[in-house]
């Protein structure tokens, strides 16, 4: 039998502040079924808010963990960027 593959992924947040926001944030991503591998907030000086970024591993994909968090309140905007290709210093890649 063979074991699921795991993804890995880096998400990013802007969430208002608020007493828990960054609570609930992790429960959801502990509950569909992903890891916090890495997780960076910063509070950000414009609209009251702060800035988040996880970088997550897990076996689901991750089309219903953005869905899920797009509907929390406290959340304005999450994204993911894209990924830089690596290139290697010897032309080939």
């Amino acid at each position: 039998m063979n074991a699921p593959a795991i993804n890995h992924c880096t998400v990013k947040l802007f969430v208002r502040q608020s007493t828990g926001s960054l609570e609930r944030i992790l429960r959801l991503v502990r509950q569909r079924g992903f890891d916090v591998n890495y997780c960076l907030a910063k509070e950000e000086q414009l609209e009251d808010g702060m800035s988040i970024t996880l970088n997550l591993s897990g076996s689901r994909p991750t089309e219903n963990l953005f869905h899920q968090l797009n509907k929390l309140i406290d959340v304005v905007e999450v994204y993911q960027p894209h990924p830089l290709k690596m290139r290697s210093c010897l032309g080939n890649e």
